[in-house]
C-alpha cells in the first residue's frame, strides 16, 4: 500500500510548518516576550501531535496491508499443498491400477515375486 499523495503532502506541509516555526523562534529578536514564545511552543506541540497521528495512521495501514498479504500467502500455500496432495493421490491410484493389471495378467509370476520378496524380508529380519 503506497502512501497516498494527500497523506504525503500533509506530512510534508506539517513538517515544513514546524521547521518554519522553529526557524522563526530561533531568529526572534529581543522584542519577543516569553508569552509569545510559549504560544509558539504550544503551536509546535500541536503540529507535532498532528504529524505523529498522520504517521501512525500510515503505519497502521502498512500493518493491515502486511497482515492481508500474509493471509493471502497462507491461502496460496494451502491451495498449492492441496494440489500437490491431489497429484500424489492420482499418481498412487495410477500405480495401484497398473500393479493390479500386472498381477491379473501374470498371476503366477506375481505370486513368485511376492514369495521371493517375503523370503528376503524374513532373512533380513532375523539378523
Amino acid at each position: 500500500m503506497a502512501l497516498s499523495t494527500t497523506s504525503k503532502r500533509k506530512i510534508e506541509d506539517t513538517a515544513n510548518d514546524i521547521a518554519d516555526r522553529i526557524e522563526a523562534l530561533a531568529s526572534t529578536d529581543a522584542s519577543a516576550t516569553p508569552a509569545d514564545i510559549q504560544v509558539e511552543l504550544d503551536n509546535l506541540r500541536r503540529d507535532l501531535a498532528s504529524l505523529t497521528k498522520t504517521v501512525a495512521s500510515f503505519g497502521s495501514g502498512k500493518i493491515r496491508e502486511a497482515g492481508s498479504m500474509a493471509s493471502q500467502l497462507g491461502a496460496d500455500a494451502a491451495e498449492t499443498s492441496t494440489q500437490y496432495v491431489e497429484a500424489a493421490r492420482d499418481t498412487l491410484v495410477g500405480v495401484e491400477q497398473d500393479l493390479r493389471a500386472q498381477v491379473q495378467a501374470n498371476p503366477f509370476q506375481s505370486l513368485a515375486i511376492a514369495a521371493g520378496v517375503g523370503y528376503i524380508f524374513a532373512l533380513l529380519s532375523r539378523r
